[in-house]
């Protein structure tokens, strides 16, 4: 599709002569002022404007601001015959992507568009991606606002749209599934089949067949032929959960799909392509069951090309009210249950609870304390007995957490200008919870 360009000039010639121009390379439309190419853009945005600068009516910085205000965003050259260093700088700080001089050269101003063009196109991408990235962060639950989780969503950002392998690596219950979920819906393969298989929880007799599907007859019982789930995935993302418990003999044939994209279903002498992006994921140690032997050491360092870590929950405490708030809203309605806020003491036994199941088991208690709670909060007996019970004291952790907590608070005071409502609203807490917690700290007055 070729670039729409909206040309604005007062002179009819001017007009000619650059829809002449420009015409073999773009989709030109020209206008005669400012107020004619604003109509016509508001109906059908054009991709790049090429406007005069001095105009009967309104000129081209003012049309400049106005097209910006209408949330056009189309890059804008601006043209002109009045040359002078003042004009380009109001030009420029008004937002003018460039800015040429009369007369025109053709050819010059043909690789401005295209450039213009491109930049645009590019930004659009970006916004794009970004709201997809948002939209993952709502739908598959990825929630923090921790600097780890922030160098985790930066990390997924350059890495989603790529077709790299990605090894996810963390304990047991830190979200490995939502974080793939999250790779393929911000990737090019996001409108294709996401599939999932947990090594771990198929038999090692089953998993070539599994994998790679089979052909009628191949073994006893095999009296249809039936896709594997490599065929399932074709064209979309396939995550194999607990890699390390892949059985030694399935590894060189997994290899082969990532370095060639080929495999043979069990039973046949057909070679078959694999358009698939592969994501797997493990709570092992890798290299160590490469060390071990259990594991190829040409297959982990094909799948470790863009390893990422999730944090466990307790390197990451500072999301537990977000997570538990978002936990609340996601479970009450189905729960039938209204979205109850944390009472004070269960934010702190929340905080102060080591969990070693992450952020599953948090998860779990908030589901288990909507369906307890019967005041107009959730309260300490609402919690599992083991999140409850205060842990020791080690090493003074209490004291650092406190210390990390008032500094944040600090923070997000000065960030709201202190307003409480504000503030509450940027943590995505509860103004109440907030309210509670700065009182602790005797931020706010009681």
């Amino acid at each position: 599709m070729k670039t729409r360009v909206s040309v604005i000039d007062d002179l009819e010639a001017a007009r000619q002569m650059l829809d002449r121009a420009l015409s073999r390379s773009f989709e030109v439309e020209t206008h005669a002022s400012v107020a004619e190419a604003l109509a016509a853009a508001e109906a059908q945005p054009p991709d790049v404007i090429v406007t005069d600068l001095r105009m009967p009516g309104i000129d081209g910085l003012a049309g400049l601001r106005l097209f910006r205000d209408k949330g056009i965003d189309a890059p804008v050259i601006v043209v002109t015959a009045y040359a002078a260093v003042e004009t380009a700088v109001e030009a420029m700080k008004a937002g003018a992507f460039e800015y040429l001089r009369k007369p025109v050269d053709p050819e010059a101003l043909e690789l401005l568009i295209a450039r213009a063009a491109e930049h645009s196109g590019l930004r659009r991408e970006n916004a794009r991606l970004h709201r997809e990235l948002a939209g993952a962060r709502s739908i598959q639950g990825v929630v923090g606002r921790s600097p780890p989780m922030q160098a985790l969503v930066a990390l997924l950002e350059r890495v989603a749209p790529t077709d790299v392998p990605v090894l996810i690596e963390g304990e047991s219950g830190t979200g490995k599934d939502l974080i793939a979920r999250a790779v393929h819906a911000m990737s090019r393969r996001a409108s294709r089949p996401f599939v999932s298989l947990n090594m771990s929880a198929i038999p090692e007799t089953l998993a070539e067949s599994e994998l790679f599907g089979y052909e009628r007859g191949a073994f006893s019982g095999a009296t249809v032929a039936r896709r594997g789930f490599f065929a399932e995935a074709e064209g979309g993302t396939f995550f194999l959960d607990e890699i390390g418990a892949m059985a030694a003999s399935l590894q060189p044939k997994l290899l082969r799909v990532l370095q060639d994209g080929e495999y043979v279903p069990v039973g046949s002498r057909r070679m078959c392509k694999a358009d698939v992006r592969i994501v797997v994921a493990t709570n092992d140690d890798l290299k160590a069951r490469v060390a071990e032997g259990k594991f190829r050491e040409d297959l982990y360092y094909r799948i470790h090309v863009m390893p990422v870590r999730l944090p466990p929950l307790r390197e990451r405490r500072e999301d537990i009210p977000l997570l538990a708030e978002h936990f609340v809203r996601k479970h009450a309605q189905r729960l039938g249950r209204p979205p109850l806020a944390p009472g004070p003491e269960v934010l702190r036994a929340l905080l102060d609870y080591r969990w070693p199941g992450n952020v599953r088991e948090l998860e779990h208690s908030i589901e288990r304390a909507l369906l307890l709670a019967q005041g107009e909060v959730l309260r300490l007996e609402d919690l599992p007995p083991e999140v409850r019970v205060p842990e020791p004291d080690e090493s003074g952790y209490r004291r650092e957490r406190d210390q990390w907590e008032r500094h944040y608070l600090e923070a997000l005071l000065r960030e709201a200008g202190g307003s409480v409502a504000r503030a509450a609203e940027l943590a995505g807490l509860h103004r109440s919870t907030l309210y509670e917690k700065l009182a602790r700290h005797e931020l706010v007055q009681q």
